[in-house]
């Protein structure tokens, strides 16, 4: 196990997926009035933000496991690891867009929405240029 196998945009690319996760477990996405609030994975509709949950902590796990013991060989998409890992950017992605479609009411959304919508975002950028598709000016 060799810390220095990882790369600053190696690290950025987690910590994004990690404040996602974050986000989606723990932060107010629906103020329901009267003090309560509900997380993306709670109620209503929880199974889009465990979804998505799921994807972002893979994305991690996938990424640790590349870089960290480069001698485990995992299963990829088109034999890619960052193909792989920008699919799981793109399905946490989907799946917080998705609970936005069934839930549309932007008076009810709270600070952990408007965070996990930027942060589905930037977490898809940064795997489109980890996989070289995006040139970072």
């Amino acid at each position: 196990m060799k810390l220095e196998n990882v790369k600053r945009d190696d690290w950025i690319l987690g910590g994004v997926a990690l404040l996602l996760v974050i986000d989606l477990l723990f932060l107010p996405w629906f103020d329901l009035g009267f003090g309560f609030t509900s997380t993306a994975t709670g109620a209503p509709d929880g199974f889009f933000g465990v979804i998505a949950v799921l994807a972002g902590l893979a994305l991690i796990a996938d990424l640790g496991v590349e870089r960290l013991s480069p001698e485990t060989k995992l299963p990829a998409l088109s034999g890619s690891r960052s193909t792989t890992r920008l699919a799981l950017a793109g399905v946490a992605a989907l799946f917080v867009v998705l609970k936005f479609i069934w839930h549309v009411h932007f008076s009810l959304f709270g600070v952990g929405f408007w965070g996990g919508v930027v942060l589905a975002g930037a977490l898809v950028y940064l795997a489109l240029h980890a996989r070289g598709e995006v040139a970072v000016k």
